[in-house]
């Protein structure tokens, strides 16, 4: 008698375990369904809503930043964050390799004369290119360059032509965007040695993970040297507060960087955590370097003591705006997915996946997409 109910146990006990596995494998597949869905239509409405194909060419698209009446603007950081983007959805197979071509096709249009580098910023209109601007800007070429390597792993039978590609990006930015005595790259080839602007700091370029995936495509041991150094002045700047909060822009002066007065470069908050500093925690999260994340770290620290992420704030953890922004939580919500600490962030922001995108800022909806497409399908 013991022996059958001691049986009749056990198998209840087998017969639980195995309900109980399959109500956590049905969780995990909903679950993964919602992410899949979630990547799938914002990647759908930023496509819509940005990629155009060029008329005089159908071969060729663009990501429009701005639309003015019958005018569009292209912006190189725009490009680059398409061409990376479009990558990574046909990694998920959202885009395809014709979308990147198009995309590519008009880089390839729109260099910088006599250099591999984007120019920075076109206007164009039903009848075609009204202005391409000279000289380039670092992020955008960055950007684009890293693009190119992703494509290569992608496609790998077209990996040569993509690889020389990028490879042509990163030589003529270490020859027209490197400053040798800082050692840090300058905000575009017109920051020249003879230019005050040449020892100035967009934060935002500090791309560590990318600075890596330079180094083992060219060999170029300056991308090493650059990641560290850049990743110290980071880490200067970080001490200089208690938020660990990083100025969009600042100063290289021998041994010391200092956040810039307002209105130095572009606004009143160029010295401010604003809407370039704001993609850093995006840039960092990348990185396994223990620099790295010990300047995430305290960021994110800060941020965890917020009850929302607004528009912008002064280094010292005051607010410039009362108003939410998916801009500045989107690259917060990307690190808080690759790191258990900071889940509470996850639960806090992770409406920006849940509303639509806004079809009018560019800059806003291509972070948000970034960070679905590259955070929620490892969560």
């Amino acid at each position: 008698m013991k022996g059958k109910v001691l049986k009749k146990n056990i198998l209840n006990y087998i017969l639980f375990i195995f309900i109980l596995l399959l109500f956590i494998g049905v969780l995990v597949c909903v679950r993964l369904s919602d992410s899949t869905n979630a990547e799938k239509s914002l990647y759908q409405q930023w496509r819509t809503a940005f990629l155009v194909i060029d008329k005089q060419d159908k071969n060729t698209a663009y990501i429009q930043t701005k639309r003015s009446g019958q005018e569009r603007t292209v912006l190189s950081e725009g490009q680059g964050y398409g061409l990376l983007l479009t990558v990574k959805a046909a990694q998920c197979g959202y885009a395809t390799q014709k979308d990147f071509d198009k995309l590519d096709r008009y880089y390839l249009k729109n260099r910088d004369a006599g250099t591999a580098l984007m120019s920075w910023k076109q206007t164009i209109s039903k009848k075609g290119m009204i202005k391409k601007f000279k000289n380039n800007a670092t992020d955008g070429d960055l950007y684009i360059a890293y693009a190119l390597i992703e494509a290569g792993k992608k496609w790998p039978n077209q990996a040569k032509d993509y690889n020389q590609q990028a490879k042509k990006i990163l030589t003529d930015l270490l020859k027209y965007n490197y400053n040798s005595e800082t050692r840090s790259l300058t905000v575009g080839n017109w920051a020249t040695d003879t230019s005050e602007y040449s020892n100035l700091l967009r934060t935002s370029d500090v791309l560590p993970a990318q600075f890596n995936e330079f180094y083992r495509l060219t060999q170029n041991k300056t991308w090493l040297l650059l990641k560290d150094s850049m990743l110290q002045k980071l880490q200067s700047l970080s001490q200089q507060n208690k938020t660990g909060l990083l100025p969009d822009f600042a100063w290289i002066k021998k041994e010391k960087v200092i956040p810039v007065k307002p209105k130095a470069i572009s606004s009143r908050y160029d010295g401010c955590y604003y809407y370039n500093a704001c993609r850093i925690p995006y840039n960092l999260a990348q990185s396994q370097a223990s620099l790295s994340q010990r300047i995430l770290g305290k960021m994110m620290n800060f941020f965890m003591t917020e009850e929302t992420i607004t528009g912008g704030y002064q280094l010292n953890g005051k607010k410039l705006n009362d108003y939410q922004s998916a801009s500045f939580a989107a690259p917060i919500l990307f690190a808080a997915l690759h790191n258990q600490k900071y889940s509470k962030l996850i639960q806090q922001e992770k409406f920006i996946f849940i509303q639509k995108l806004d079809v009018n800022n560019y800059y806003q909806s291509t972070l948000v997409v970034l960070t679905a497409i590259n955070g929620l399908k490892n969560h």
